[in-house]
């Protein structure tokens, strides 16, 4: 009786290991499908529809969290908001001085919502649309935008790439 009840028990604990592996497996994939339900996706492009727009969208099914956003704007100024780099570039181009605009501030702090875009700066006088073109195109100006999801895994979306997509930085 007492070796059938040792056999028991041996096979009650190799079944309860048995079944808390697979349970970790299972709250491994529950986690990583909760991370795909919430996945932000920034992306930036330019925008000819109603005048010449700078647009940033989240493309993704849940918030993007602004962690840092950094400029540089003719390789030697460095911005960390939108508002900054546009006040410069239309202080420093007198051309500029009499073209209507609309810019919208996108720094730290800020949550893109999924399947919402914001328009940096929008310009809808043809003659104001070729000169800030034409300024664009002349001076070299980068950017790096580090966000995160809701569950605070960081990602980047940068102009220094091949391609316009984020990539995903590893936490420290």
């Amino acid at each position: 009786m007492s070796t059938s009840a040792l056999f028991v028990s041996v096979i009650s604990v190799i079944a309860l290991i048995y079944q808390s592996s697979l349970a970790r497996e299972e709250n491994v994939l529950i986690q990583t499908q909760q991370s795909a339900s919430v996945l932000p996706h920034l992306s930036q492009w330019f925008s000819s529809s109603g005048g010449f727009k700078v647009v940033i969208g989240n493309k993704g099914v849940g918030p993007a969290f602004i962690k840092e956003v950094n400029i540089t704007y003719d390789s030697i100024h460095h911005f960390n908001n939108t508002d900054n780099l546009f006040k410069h570039i239309f202080k420093t181009n007198h051309s500029l001085d009499s073209i209507g605009s609309t810019t919208s501030t996108f720094k730290k702090g800020y949550v893109l919502p999924a399947n919402e875009t914001i328009e940096l700066i929008k310009i809808s006088d043809p003659e104001g649309i070729n000169i800030f073109r034409k300024i664009l195109n002349t001076k070299s100006w980068f950017y790096s935008i580090e966000y995160e999801d809701v569950y605070g895994t960081r990602w980047e979306l940068s102009s220094l790439g091949d391609t316009n997509v984020p990539r995903r930085i590893s936490k420290d």
